[in-house]
Formats: C-alpha cells, structure tokens, sequence
C-alpha cells in the first residue's frame, strides 16, 4: 500500500498551537470552527437559508442586492441591536393592487382566475360576474393567515384527504355527478373543441346542441345554463352520466339537427351539392346500421380523389332496403357510399379546424411563422389543447416575475458584468445570438431589471422562436414538427411550455387521467433538491415542479423523441430567478436543414437527476465563511458577506467605489438532520455539537407550529443559549402581517431559553437580508472555548474506500474516516487509535474487540487540505487503515483518537433517564393517552444513539429512572456521555427520551 503522508509546511512549522483559539486566521482559514444548528418545523427554509449562507445553490449574486423588502420591526430586548442592522428604512415594494385583488380572493370574492392577456384568455373564461376586462391575475397561493384558516376549513368540510386533492388540481379527474367540482365552459368557438378549466363551483347543463365521434367515443356539444352560446364545450358521454334524459332527447332530434347540418355544408362545399337533402344521414346511420367500428374505419380510408357517391343510386338503394329487397351486399355498398360522404364532410371541418388551430398558435407567439398538414389521415390535433405562450402556474404555485437585481451594462457580452457573470456561470450567447455553453450548464438572460436595450445580445429566449416550424401528421409517430428553414447549430428554435405543477399534482394525474395514455410532463429537476424543500408543511410533496404540456403548450407539445436529438433542453432564466423554477429552451444542437423533423431527447433530464445524486445531497453539515469590509467607510451591513469553504481569504469588495478588502472573521458550519425526532436524538447523544442554533418560522404561516415547539425544547434540553430567530419567506407576506407574526413570534419565545434572541426578517430564497444574518453571527454568537490541549477525539459519522475498482495494489490508498472532533487537534503523521475497531465472537459466543491501530496520512474540510485539525465542522481523515473496513460506512459510530487515550469498550451500560412527556412526530387525535410516554418495561427493545453510534438494546433492568441496557453493538464511552432512546411505535423508531450513562460491562479488547 502507498504511503501517502504529508510532513506540515514550513509555515505551520512556526505556529505556536498552544496559542490558537477557534478564530485564529490559521484555522479559520481553511476549517470551520463553529458549529451552528438549523432548527424549525418542515419546510420554513433551514436548508435554504444554509443554501444562501454558503452560496451553495445555482442563484449566486456577487454585488448587494436591491432591497424591494425591508421591514423594521421593534427590538426583540435592549441589547438586541435590530433596528439598526436591517439597514436603511426602505418602504416595501408598491404591491397595492396585488395585494387587493388577493385579498378579495382570501375573502371569497374572487374565485376564479382572470386572464390579462389575449393568450391567457384562449381557451379560459371566467364566470360572468367576475369578468372585469383589465383585472390583474390573480396568483393562487395566499401568504395570510386568514388564506390558511381557510384551506384548512375547507379541508374539514370536504373530509378526506383525496377530496382535498380534488379541490387542490383542477384538472382532477372527476365524475360530472361530482358537486365538489365542475368543468367551466371554455370560451370556445366553433370549429373548436375545448375543455375549460375547473374550480370549486358546480354548472348546470341546459341543454345539448350538436354531437361527433372522436377517439373512440361520442362529444356533446353542451350549453351551459346561465352562459352566453360562446362558452359551449364539448364533453364526452362518460362525464354526463348525470344528463342522460337530456342525451336522450337530444337523440331523438338528432335526424334533423343532421340534416340542417348536412345542408349548411353543402351550401359551403359545391363538391356535396349533389346530396342535398335526397339521403339524410341519419337514414343512411339507421339503413346501414353503422357502429364506432365503422366510425373508425373513416380515418383509414384512403385520401385519394374517389368520385362522389351517386345520390340517385344511393336513394335507390336505401329504398330498397326499406322495402326489404336489399341483401348484404347492398348494405356495404350503401355503407361504404355513407362513409364515404361523411369522410368528406369530416376532411372537411379537419381543415376548418386546423386552420383555426394554427392561426391560435400562431397568435400566442406573435408571429405566423408556424403552419401545419395533415397529408396521412382525418386525424385532429388535441380537440382540448389550449394554447398558451408561457408556463400557467397551477394553483397555490407563484411564478416570481420581479427579478430583485439587474445588470447596467451598456452592452452585454461575455466581457461585461452582465446577469450570467453576476450568477456566476459563462456567457451563453455568441455575437450572432447562437448558444456556445455545453449541455446542462444554465442560461441567466438580462431580465426587466436590468438597463440594457430590448436588443441586448443576451435576450433571446424572451424574444420568443424566431424560425419557420410545420406541425405535421407522421406515419407512425402521430404528430410532429418540421424545420422549414435551415437552422445552425445553437439556434434557439422554441420554449417548452405548459402548466407548471407540483410533484403532488404529477402523482395525481398520472394515477387518474394519465394512467396508460401519453402525457407531456417535463421534470423541473436542474437543481439538487433537499428533503427539507421537497414537501410543503402540509406533508404534500412539492419539488421539483413540472411543466405539464398536455393540455396547455405550444408548438414544443409536437416535437417527438429520439435518442439521436437534434435539439437540447436547458434552464433559462430571466424575471424568474428561482432555482427551482427555470424555463425550459430548447436549442439546435447540431445544425438542422430545411425539411428535417425535430427531435429532443426526453430521457435527457432523468440523466441529468442520476448525475447529480451524490453524498452532498445526504451531508448533514455544510461550512460557510463570513466575511467583512475592512473599510471603515462601508456601509452596514452590505460590508458583510458570506461565501463557500473553499473562497479566497481576502478579496476586494464589490461595492461601487469601495477601496476596502472583505476579510475573514468567522469559518461555520451548519448542522441539520432529517426529521424532528433525528435532530433532537442527534443533538441530545451529542453526535451534533452546536454552538448556536438558527430557529427558522415561516412568515406565511401562523406561529408556531408543532414542530417548532419541539425544536425549542430540545434546545432548552441541551441548555443552548445562543439563539438567532429567523422570520423567513417575508417576501411572501404583506408588511403589517409581518409585524402581526413578528409579535406571534415574541410571544411564543417568551418565558423559554430564546426570549430575548433578535428576531431577523429574512427571504432565504431571494437571498434577502442574509448580510444582516451574518453579522448577527458574528456578534452575537460567541467564539467557543475549544480544548485544543487535550489528547484528540473524533467520532466517526462516515469512513467510505477512495479506491477505484480495479486499481493496482500497489497504488491502494488507505480507507477515510469522516466525523467531528470533540477536543484535541489531530495532525498529519499522527498514529491513532480506532475503537471499538473489529468486533466479532469467540468460541463461547462472547463478544471481543480489537481495536486499529493507523496513522494519519491526510486531513481536509470540504476541498481543503489540512495539516492539522481543531474541533469543529465536518473532517475528513486520510488514514491507512484497510479500504475493506472502511467501505460503506463500517466505521460509522466508532470512535479515533490518540493511542491509548480512548475510553473503554462498553456491551452493558446503567444510566439514568428522563422520558419525555408526549411522543414526538405522531398526531393521535382526541387520544391524548396514546401520546404519552410509557415507561421503561423489562426486555424491552429500544434504539439507542451514543455519540454517532446507533445500536439496539434490551432493557435488563428498568426503575423509575435508572436502566440496565444490554448494546447489540459494543460502544466506546465513557460515564457522564449522553444517550438518546428510542421506541418502536407503529413501525417507527420514535424518540421517547435521554439519559446519562453511570456505569457499565467492559470488554477488554485484544491485542
């Protein structure tokens, strides 16, 4: 095996270690030496603020960011200097009109959503009484309180959750005898053939006009009661089960209806005048005994000119047959003459209705450069496809449109200080407007922020497709999309759009109205995404969004697949600049000419997922450094900054005209864990060393919720004074609901250990007041007192084999240990010790122990190299111990450290243990008994987690609080450490406790 030991640099020669402290610029330069806890119910943003803190996310602005949201709020205690850390008094974005119209919705006065745009309003019409010409749209998700009093009655109204969900999707799939929800005539003229939206309100059908065949089934034509004529949709017969009298009347008239019908045709089409009105259809249907079957086969006839049956030999015919002198054969001589005459009828409205179709498409992108041919069949495009030019947001979802900063370049090019440098990633854009960044790197286009001309080179996706496209009819493929001019590589051809949905929402649809029938949904997956982020505090899966195309889009809904594309998909973003919300280009990558089909790849985004999948998506600690302006002059608290592990230690500041230097002053690392109960068993066995904790509240929900409740207590458990509150999400709310919650906040703290913690306004995801956050960090946690003198403890959370399969065996690297050390400094070359070690069973079934011995070869912090390691943060430990021992976190819960310094080997331990009062994570509604903690029962199991051990254990002995516990898994301890206890409830470990350990068995290890 090689040796890959490092001997400590002449620079660290010189330092004096007895003299270091946990911000010395030696440590903090490279390590983090300040652990801070995340804290909070679900899905307040813990992961998002840690995200902003270290600029770990895809959105990183280098200069200060305009503040559209400051709001002052009084000072939590009189030490807590508040109001001047928010900065200037600057008023709130003027959102009045905003704010009004939502408010009428909370209120029940507006219920459906109205169109601005003559796109928006294609094929979606409001009720006539809220039909005002010029209203705003009405986003669908309310930040107030009152808005979630209001879901949450309406949930108790309508009882389980899949009614909720009903009400929730508005393109649920729902019987018409449904009253929970009701299809909205779409504003729909004939030729078209449209489904309108849904909302909570029931429309009564008053009567049928008109019927077809398509897809296997017959539509209705309905007028619906109280609407003008133009709101008629159609709806197929297995939604109507609630108006068969009705379908039955309108059948008995159909022979009339077919024949004013047929008339009308012939009026507009010389080529039937010769029918007239000698044979009705209805006749023919009736003699023929025409089935769907035979309906079908009008898609198959072939489209070659045929003469026109004779209508003189047809009436014969028929009255023939009347008369009972017909045969079989006659019946198909006069069936196929029927088909015939109605295939032409149909070819017929086809064109009509694709020629309204285009002129839709056409209109939604301003321009007519899109046409399209059906040169196969009589086959329709999507009858309720509705138009649109840009993503619809499905209710509760807001699309973000005010981009908080933009560039002032004159001219924007690869050389100025445009949006893509401001978010760090690469120019996109050649001078001629062509795409010259590789596949899955993002897009960042000027915005309406910014100063530039509508001509600027980097606006190209908002300017919409400029190339000529043919929507046409394949042989095999259904539709599809041509090129009718040559297109270079790098083209921007168009945008993928269509109803951005939540991951709930995806589930749904693909259970219910999509299972076994094609759809259009495109993952909004770019992003890595936490499990914090991924559900909403309702439970309701939530990220990554969709775009759902199947209903709503453009021309993109017709591009088919290939695994040979020949254009690609990237995130573009422009006013919107969340993470998580991209829009989806779609460029030439390889040059296309004239008359080519477009292809993407619809596998590429899933790809993209299993490329990103990796242990930073289950790290539990992330480091982050905080800088400050050494320029006097600078103005609070924009002279604070923040940045990743691996940033530069002094670099100039970015403000304009500002001579100064950011300098290092603090290196932290933030600790968060997965669910409630983890989190406290993690930070109550002492696995999770905090210094401080941020506990985040949602703005936009009430305060506090249960699991902030939780949160704090295991806080005043550990006796951790050092608290910052966070009111995230303030982007969300209205300015006097902010200070309405702020005083919820208040007086939820007051009386517990973090009444008088300052109280930050904050929006993690737009990046606001993060600089306020940092200098709270500064100032009011204090620098730990971390034993550097003691002999060095690590306890192990990961150990994993750095080798490649196949790697020679002279080239092996020894396996890694990744943990947090307790107390000591290890350094490079050191010989350790690692504890338990290897465990196994003699011959009497006893277990034995024997400890590794190793050496240190190696030590960093995230991609930093280290010659010597203080408490603090994640560290990594270069070792040359066996891969094999290491591979797959074998090493996790043991314990590293100086030889002959570790504490002993324990399989039996006594402690004495405090059980809490109710049971953490679990609701039991009007049983409040079976919430409570039971005690401790002899042989009984539980899970226990000692440091970053986690073992079984049967209870020996138990009384009121003291246990004998009998470990699985040996564990290296020692009296006084803290254990976490856990129970089996309903098929989960729940936290029911902790205790401190008094004594216990030893196992001598071996040698």
């Amino acid at each position: 095996m090689a040796d890959g030991s490092v001997e400590l640099s002449d620079n660290n020669s010189e330092i004096n270690f007895s003299e270091l402290t946990a911000i010395s610029p030696e440590v903090i330069s490279k390590q983090a030496t300040i652990n801070i806890g995340t804290i909070g119910h679900v899905a307040h943003g813990k992961s998002t603020v840690v995200k902003a803190i270290s600029t770990v996310q895809t959105v990183r602005f280098k200069n200060e960011l305009e503040r559209n949201i400051t709001i002052k709020l009084g000072k939590a205690s009189r030490d807590c200097d508040t109001e001047n850390a928010l900065g200037p008094d600057e008023p709130m974005a003027d959102k009045s009109d905003q704010q009004e119209v939502r408010q009428q919705m909370i209120d029940g006065r507006i219920q459906c959503i109205v169109p601005t745009t003559e796109s928006d309003k294609m094929g979606q019409e409001s009720g006539p009484s809220n039909s005002e010409p010029g209203r705003k749209r009405i986003r669908s998700t309310s930040s107030s309180s009152n808005s979630v009093s209001s879901k949450k009655r309406k949930r108790k109204r309508m009882g389980a959750k899949q009614k909720n969900r009903k009400a929730r999707d508005p393109f649920y799939s729902v019987d018409a005898r449904d009253t929970e929800t009701r299809e909205v005539p779409a504003n729909t003229e004939k030729p078209d053939l449209t489904v309108g939206l849904t909302v909570t309100n029931e429309y009564e059908v008053e009567s049928i006009e008109d019927r077809m065949f398509y897809d296997e089934e017959f539509y209705y034509l309905i007028k619906w009661k109280g609407w003008a004529s133009e709101h008629n949709s159609w709806e197929p017969k297995s939604g109507l089960t609630n108006s068969r009298l009705l379908i039955k009347r309108f059948e008995k008239s159909y022979p009339e209806l077919l024949q004013a019908r047929f008339l009308r045709i012939s009026e507009q089409l010389p080529l039937l005048e010769p029918l007239g009105g000698k044979a009705t259809l209805y006749e023919c249907e009736v003699v023929a005994g025409m089935t769907i079957e035979d309906y079908n086969t009008i898609y198959k006839l072939p489209k070659e000119e045929e003469p026109l049956p004779n209508p003189k030999l047809l009436r014969a015919y028929i009255n023939k047959v009347l008369q009972n002198k017909g045969n079989d054969n006659l019946l198909a001589m006069i069936k196929r003459m029927v088909l015939k005459r109605e295939q032409i009828r149909i070819q017929f409205e086809q064109q009509a209705f694709m020629k309204n179709f285009i002129t839709k498409l056409n209109e939604v992108g301003g321009n007519e450069l899109l046409s399209i041919e059906n040169n196969v069949d009589l086959g329709f495009p999507p009858l309720s496809f509705q138009p649109i030019s840009k993503n619809v947001p499905h209710e509760e979802i807001e699309i973000p449109e005010d981009p908080p900063v933009g560039c002032a370049c004159d001219t924007c090019d690869h050389k100025s200080q445009c949006c893509p440098q401001l978010a760090d990633v690469n120019f996109a854009y050649n001078s001629r407007g062509l795409l010259e960044i590789n596949y899955g790197n993002p897009i960042f286009e000027c915005n309406k922020a910014c100063k530039c001309p509508d001509s600027c080179l980097n606006r190209v996706v908002q300017k919409g497709s400029q190339l000529k496209l043919k929507i046409f009819k394949t042989e095999d493929k259904g539709w599809g999309v041509q090129a009718r001019e040559y297109i270079p590589q790098g083209a921007y051809v168009c945008e993928y759009v269509g109803e951005m949905i939540a991951r709930w929402v995806v589930h749904q649809r693909m259970k219910d109205e999509y299972k076994g029938k094609p759809n259009y949904i495109f993952d909004l997956d770019f992003n890595p995404i936490t499990e914090e982020e991924r559900f909403d505090a309702e439970g309701y899966e939530i990220l990554p969004y969709s775009i759902d195309a199947t209903v709503r889009g453009n021309v993109s809904h017709f591009i088919n697949h290939s695994c040979e594309p020949n254009i690609g998909v990237y995130g573009v973003y422009v006013d919107c600049l969340d993470p998580h919300m991209p829009r989806l280009g779609m460029f030439a990558i390889r040059d296309i000419q004239c008359g080519d089909e477009i292809f993407f790849d619809y596998t590429a985004q899933y790809l993209l997922k299993r490329r990103k999948k990796g242990p930073k998506a289950k790290r539990r600690y992330a480091n982050a450094k905080i800088f400050k302006c050494n320029n006097e002059k600078c103005p609070r608290p924009a002279c604070y900054t923040s940045g990743g592990s691996a940033k530069e230690n002094s670099f100039p500041c970015q403000r304009l005209n500002c001579t100064g230097h950011y300098e290092l002053l603090r290196h932290v690392s933030f600790v968060d864990c997965p669910g409630h109960d983890i989190l406290m068993a993690t930070m109550l066995s002492g696995a999770a060393v905090m210094d401080a904790a941020l506990l985040l509240i949602a703005g936009n929900e009430p305060c506090p919720q249960p699991q902030t409740k939780e949160h704090l207590a295991a806080v005043e458990i550990m006796k951790l004074n050092n608290i910052i509150i966070l009111q995230n999400k303030i982007d969300l709310v209205k300015e006097g609901q902010a200070t309405e919650q702020y005083q919820e906040v208040l007086k939820f703290v007051q009386g517990t250990v973090a009444e008088g913690a300052p109280v930050i306004p904050i929006s993690a995801q737009l990046k606001y007041n993060i600089e306020v956050l940092c200098e709270y960090i500064v100032k009011k946690v204090p620098v730990p007192e971390r034993d550097l003198t003691s002999a060095p403890r690590l306890i192990i959370i990961r150990s994993f084999d750095v080798n490649k399969p196949g790697c020679e065996a002279a080239e092996l690297k020894g396996g890694v240990a990744g943990g947090s050390i307790l107390r000591g400094m290890l350094k490079v070359g050191m010989e350790v010790e690692v504890r338990p070690g290897i465990v196994s069973k003699d011959s009497k079934g006893e277990t034995t122990c024997k400890p590794i011995f190793t050496r240190i070869v190696s030590l960093c912090a995230e991609q930093n190299k280290l010659d010597f390691a203080v408490p603090g943060g994640l560290i990594g430990v270069g070792t040359k111990i066996d891969p094999t021992l290491c591979r797959a976190d074998r090493l996790v819960g043991q314990v590293l450290g100086a030889v002959g310094t570790l504490p002993n080997i324990y399989i039996e331990i006594e402690i004495t243990y405090y059980l809490l009062r109710r049971l953490l994570g679990v609701q039991i509604d009007g049983d409040k008994k079976a919430a409570r903690v039971q005690r401790l029962e002899k042989k009984e199991a539980l899970l226990l987690n000692i440091g970053s051990m986690s073992t079984g254990g049967i209870v020996l002995q138990a009384k009121s609080d003291v246990a004998v516990v009998r470990l699985q898994l040996p564990v290296c301890t020692e009296y006084g450490e803290k254990v976490a206890l856990s129970r089996r409830i309903d098929k989960h470990w729940r936290l029911i406790g902790w205790g401190q350990i008094r004594r216990g068995k030893i196992i001598e290890p071996q040698a």
